[in-house]
């Protein structure tokens, strides 16, 4: 039996923003780029060549597209890249999360079973803690000690990583699958940049793989590995403390060049392969000049030479090898037994590779769902956000315990959407403007449950549209009662119960500069001073409290605004648009058991964690 190390799943992601040679072109001719002349392309022999076979181009497109071999980009930011921008862009956080998202979603493996974080950027979106840590705890549960580690380097990241991860499987044999992400924004680094060759050539994305160890009669998945240094390269690539790019393109090119070619030759030597008998080689996405340089000294073939990712997605640095790999693998271009060959050079004469055997099969886990064993008690389960948060947590295994207040309807089509999961639930109708209805609610959870893992209040009522001299009394009051009063009565009577967390859904509205609405957000101003009140004393039974400011929702309370204070009050914040419910629940559910949730804003006050969902943040 061969122990095997598999790509169980591979996940990639890239900037939103397409940048395509015309724009860099464009760019150009405005004087944002320099050191192009238009002129010396047009009176190249090749060129010329090339418009008579094929019709018109422009210098910069046959340039960048034919020779260097570029044609599309993505970036993070609109083309071209300024600092004002990136305040608000994806940093290699974000980039690095939907990576792995997509990678946990192929291979079927459930982040707790993760036994090792590895991550690689030389473009970190903070000086510290590493970004492997971060990664991990938008995926980890608090309680999780599993190892995380980043490396801070570019082009061979991964495959540095891809060392590490072996080295802990072979020295842990309990350890079964490992997550590598490599992540960068390479645009953050084009800011100050004169020549055009960084323009074309460099973009944003990230990759990443499981990592998993399977025994098999047959040896399959990661077959050697190669890693080494060009000390020649040393001072020829790279980017100053200033965060600007420094090359020299003819160094850089002899140099990479042959670590490539060396890199391959040793590869293929130990695996007793040839340039015949492997199926494809991956190299380094770094363009033509490098990349067929050494294809052509190897004898490759050009339907054995893997380029389509620095065709239409660029220089993604080191994510390019395992977006590759992970394109070809959704475009059902490896097939099972077919014998891969990876090769990168970069980055301060770094070079590495590693050869792969494609498995014939990859058998999935069966899915685990993430809160199997809990109880959670939702208020407000048949609002529009609630009854959201409902059916993630029964998706996910969560028993319920279910508070209404008076839609039946809404309560019997949730009712049996509950049913359908599986899951053990209790739905109660309570009517939280009387006090003496929810006494009884509570002493009806007191007595039939010892303990509640999660306590969620999404419930609340708007209230008129009224300014703070026009509410009445009586309508202050009711306001009070269900927004604050009732939530208070049961979070404080049940806190015993309560082992996890307590969420608290709050609003834009205790922040947004438009008029009106007073009970509302008097009523909302109140609850967050209480739950940021018994923060302290849950902290010291171990049980996290958050409370979860909510940008504006396509429905509910924005229903009731007028164009001019839904304007108001998304420009409070700078929220973008409205948020569906469905994707917020989402959020909210995993802020229940995960330290940090991918697009929102975390902070804390004192041992309250205030989570801001819509509000775009400076970075």
């Amino acid at each position: 039996m061969h122990e095997n190390y598999i790509f169980s799943g591979i996940g990639y992601a890239h900037g939103k923003y397409k940048v395509t040679n015309k724009q860099i072109e464009q760019a150009i001719k405005d004087g944002w780029i320099g050191d192009f002349d238009p002129e010396r392309i047009t009176q190249l022999p090749d060129y010329k060549e090339y418009v008579k076979k094929n019709g018109e181009i422009s210098p910069l497109e046959y340039f960048a597209w034919q020779k260097m071999g570029f044609h599309n980009r993505y970036h993070v930011v609109p083309f071209p890249p300024v600092q004002d921008a990136f305040r608000h862009a994806e940093t290699t956080l974000e980039l690095g999360v939907r990576a792995i998202e997509d990678a946990l979603e192929k291979s079927g493996v459930h982040p707790e079973e993760i036994d090792y974080w590895l991550a690689g950027t030389a473009t970190p979106f903070e000086q510290a803690p590493g970004i492997g840590a971060t990664i991990k705890a938008h995926f980890a549960a608090w309680d999780n000690s599993k190892p995380s580690a980043t490396v801070n380097s570019a082009c061979v990241g991964f495959n540095i990583n891809i060392e590490r991860a072996i080295d802990y499987f072979k020295t842990n044999p309990e350890a079964k699958h490992i997550v590598i992400v490599h992540t960068e924004v390479m645009s953050g680094l084009l800011m100050h940049e004169p020549s055009f060759v960084p323009y074309v050539t460099f973009a944003d994305a990230a990759a990443a793989v499981i990592l998993t160890k399977v025994e098999s009669d047959k040896k399959e998945g990661i077959t050697s590995f190669h890693n080494g240094e060009d000390l020649h390269m040393i001072d020829f690539l790279g980017a100053n403390k200033q965060g600007d790019l420094y090359m020299g393109p003819t160094r850089v090119k002899e140099r990479a060049t042959k670590n490539i070619i060396e890199t391959t030759q040793k590869l293929l030597k130990k695996n007793d392969w040839s340039v015949d008998t492997m199926d494809i080689l991956v190299p380094h996405q770094t363009g033509h000049a490098i990349v067929q340089g050494a294809a052509h000294f190897l004898k490759v073939p050009p339907e054995k030479l893997y380029q389509k990712v620095q065709l239409e997605y660029g220089n993604l640095s080191g994510a390019s090898v395992p977006f590759s790999l992970g394109l070809l693998t959704d475009e059902n271009e490896l097939k099972g037994g077919m014998k891969v060959v990876t090769a990168v050079c970069g980055l301060g004469g770094e070079f590495g590779g590693f050869t792969y055997v494609v498995p014939e099969k990859i058998i999935k886990p069966v899915k685990r769902k993430s809160l199997d064993g809990k109880i959670a008690l939702v208020t407000g389960a048949t609002g529009g956000l609630g009854q959201e948060v409902v059916k993630l947590l029964a998706q996910e295994g969560c028993e319920l315990i279910l508070q209404y207040n008076s839609n039946v309807n809404k309560a019997t089509e949730l009712e049996k959407f509950v049913q359908n999961t599986g899951v053990k639930y209790r739905i109660i109708r309570c009517n939280f403007s009387n006090p003496v209805e929810v006494d009884t609610f509570i002493k009806q959870v007191d007595a039939d449950y010892k303990s509640i893992n999660y306590l969620v209040h999404t419930s609340a009522i708007t209230g008129s549209l009224s300014r703070a001299t026009d509410v009445s009394a009586k309508e202050l009051s009711k306001g009070m009662q269900i927004n604050t009063l009732a939530l208070s009565a049961i979070t404080d009577q049940l806190a015993s119960k309560i082992k996890d967390t307590v969420l608290v859904v709050g609003s834009v509205a205790e922040d947004a500069l438009f008029s009106g609405s007073s009970t509302y957000v008097a009523s909302k101003r109140a609850l967050h001073s209480y739950v940021a009140g018994i923060a302290r004393p849950f902290h010291k039974q171990n049980v996290k409290t958050i409370y979860y400011m909510l940008g504006l929702l396509s429905a509910g309370m924005v229903e009731k605004l007028n164009p001019k204070q839904q304007l108001a009050a998304m420009m409070s914040i700078n929220q973008q648009r409205l948020l569906p419910a469905a994707e917020v629940a989402d959020r909210i559910v995993r802020s229940l058991y995960r330290p940090k949730v991918a697009n929102v804003h975390h902070s804390w006050e004192g041992d309250l964690i205030v989570r801001r969902d819509g509000y775009k943040w400076n970075k």
